[in-house]
């Protein structure tokens, strides 16, 4: 005759579903969703090569000497950035996708140096949450290299100060972001660089800056994910263009 099961468990059983079921859903939220059928290909606009360190996408302008190197956010898979990357090189830029080793910007985000020779070119840095706070670590011990500076949906700089840093810096944030919020970039405001240009999403949360699905603590957003993307590029290359011209 089978044993029965004692409360205990059962109630380990249940317990052990529950948090595997919560964590394969986590995981996937910080997995690309809905990508755009031409990320990916070329054109006569762009042209696409992935590494194991990097996904570049090449603009077909060679006159623009102005390129960008873009880090992914903490655990997300780097493609969901890619339509974004691909929409700045369609504009006029080649965007260069970090892959960072285990999905992690703050450890080993220096090894770009090993795969771009960052001191030849004419670079802007940058990234999205977790990756925005390393771009903007590259710039405060590097300060003369990078050209500009872009931040999203990030409250840090936090424990740096860039404030006497003359580097020209954009950061974009969202008035529904669960994860980095109005008030926590504000606080670090005095830290950006003198002059940075602080943009407002209304209605977008911290999310829909990349091809994602809703990460855990994040706000339902108000507007949509093709909205925020619009908006966010619209901001990014109008920032680009004004470094451009100085290049």
């Amino acid at each position: 005759m089978a044993k029965k099961w004692s409360k205990r468990k059962v109630f380990r059983i249940i317990w052990l579903s529950f948090g595997s079921l919560f964590f394969i859903w986590n995981w996937n939220t910080f997995q690309s969703h809905q990508l755009p059928e031409n990320t990916f290909l070329n054109n006569d606009l762009v042209s696409v090569l992935e590494t194991d360190d990097q996904i570049t996408f090449t603009s077909a302008l060679p006159e623009n000497k102005l390129e960008v190197i873009f880090f992914q956010g903490g655990l997300t898979d780097p493609k969901a950035y890619a339509p974004l990357c691909r929409k700045i090189a369609e504009k006029g830029f080649t965007c260069h996708l970090i892959k960072m080793e285990w999905r992690l910007p703050q450890y080993r985000y220096q090894e770009v140096f090993k795969f771009i020779d960052l001191k030849a070119g004419n670079y802007v840095i940058g990234g999205h949450s977790q990756g925005g706070k390393m771009a903007a670590q590259m710039v405060h011990e590097n300060p003369t290299l990078f050209k500009g500076l872009f931040l999203m949906g990030t409250s840090h700089p936090r424990d740096i100060d860039l404030s006497n840093q003359p580097i020209p810096c954009i950061k974009l944030y969202a008035d529904r972001d669960g994860l980095a919020s109005v008030e926590e970039v504000m606080e670090n405001k005095s830290k950006l660089p003198k002059n940075s240009n602080l943009i407002l999403i209304a209605g977008g949360n911290h999310s829909q800056f990349g091809y994602l699905g809703q990460l855990l603590m994040d706000s339902s957003s108000k507007i949509s994910l093709e909205e925020q993307q619009k908006q966010t590029i619209h901001h990014l290359i109008t920032f680009m263009n004004s470094i451009k011209m100085k290049v």
